[in-house]
């Protein structure tokens, strides 16, 4: 049946006199309604919802809007929202990666189609890989493609000193996030998921481990969680088994270095399609929040030094980051031979002596002597 996740929450909100669950599930009935060219069905909800509201709604006693949930201690926040409209993280990903999260997209996109043939919808996907290669942004992706808001976990306010609070927060932030069409969202998860026979942790680790998995558990088909960890094999296996999508978010290839090229450095270049090859070969192995740390870098010093931003600038931040002068070294010569070994280093085929020549300011004969003492 199509919309039946919409009209089963909104059944459900009425039941438990849940006003919020009404309000935000008939708003994304009428969403999808509008995206099929289902007008007239669409204004009537709009209708009903807007008459009704002051009426059979406020007659459930509870406010229209909803309240991000607090710790009963510190009273901070235990969540963040980024609504569709304000979500424009731009987010590059590689090939494969890419496929990937698209899969898990289309499979919720389908759940309609899914319930109706008794199959069900895999609602829990982990994200886990190297730090800075766009976890984060997977999220914020597919709470875009799907037009959901985004609930960010804030692992601050969730994880408390008090004991037994961190586990309430934690099935607090759950219920909050079973009112509302949303993908719930829980970085650095490893925080709170660890596994329960690590000797080093005290039993509030089992207890907030535990909560953790009654709350998957007790998850509609319908909710979203998304989470996400730089430290995979860290994770208790019970917490591992309950996400039936899992993808490895792998260090960006050399397409998708190339447009974050242009993206971090939001054209502040002239480089040719060729030149863009050369540097992004010369960024590969490097994630994407360093490659973007690296660029911005020579941005920023060629603004400090008021000059435009040139090919040069990119590789010697790039040589900076890798710290490949040895120290107290003064010699023009041994920092030349330095740069030459590291760019022919990352590849013979594409930084040919020439092209090394060309980036350094040198001649090629130069780079050749150089090169060669190097490997001696």
């Amino acid at each position: 049946m199509k919309y039946s996740i919409e009209i089963g929450k909104i059944v459900e909100g009425a039941l438990k006199h849940d006003q919020a669950k009404v309000v935000n599930y008939t708003k994304q009935l009428i969403s999808k309604l509008e995206e099929d060219n289902e007008t007239r069905a669409a204004n009537k909800f709009s209708k009903l919802l807007s008459v009704q509201n002051a009426a059979t709604l406020s007659s459930m006693g509870t406010k229209k809007e909803l309240p991000i949930p607090v710790d009963s201690e510190s009273r901070a926040v235990l969540a963040d929202i980024i609504y569709p409209d304000d979500n424009n993280t731009a987010v590059i990903l590689s090939k494969q990666n890419s496929e990937n999260l698209k899969s898990f997209i289309l499979n919720y996109k389908n759940a309609d189609k899914l319930n109706s043939l008794g199959i069900g919808v895999s609602n829990t996907l982990i994200l886990y890989g190297p730090p800075g290669c766009g976890k984060t942004q997977c999220a914020y992706l597919i709470a875009r493609e799907l037009n959901l808001p985004l609930l960010i976990a804030r692992l601050d306010s969730l994880i408390s000193s008090y004991l037994g609070t961190t586990a309430k927060n934690i099935r607090t932030l759950f219920e909050f996030a079973q009112k509302m069409p949303c993908v719930l969202f829980l970085d650095e998860f490893d925080a709170i998921a660890k596994a329960r026979d690590d000797n080093n942790e005290l039993g509030e680790l089992k207890r907030v481990v535990n909560s953790l998995l009654q709350n998957v558990d007790a998850m509609s088909n319908d909710s979203l969680l998304v989470a996400a960890t730089n430290h995979e094999k860290l994770l208790d296996n019970a917490v591992w088994r309950r996400f039936e999508y899992k993808l490895k978010i792998e260090l960006p290839d050399i397409d998708a270095i190339t447009e974050m090229i242009d993206l971090f450095s939001r054209g502040n270049h002239n480089l040719s399609a060729k030149e863009k090859h050369e540097l992004a070969t010369a960024f590969i192995g490097l994630s994407g929040a360093t490659i973007e740390e690296i660029i911005l870098k020579a941005i920023r010093n060629a603004v400090i030094n008021e000059s435009p931003v040139k090919k040069i600038d990119f590789y010697e931040a790039l040589f900076s980051f890798n710290d490949i002068i040895p120290q107290n070294c003064s010699s023009e010569k041994n920092i030349l031979k330095a740069k030459a070994k590291f760019l022919r280093e990352c590849n013979e085929k594409v930084f040919s002596l020439q092209v090394i020549a060309d980036i350094l300011g040198s001649s090629k004969t130069t780079i050749s002597k150089l090169v060669k003492e190097a490997n001696e």
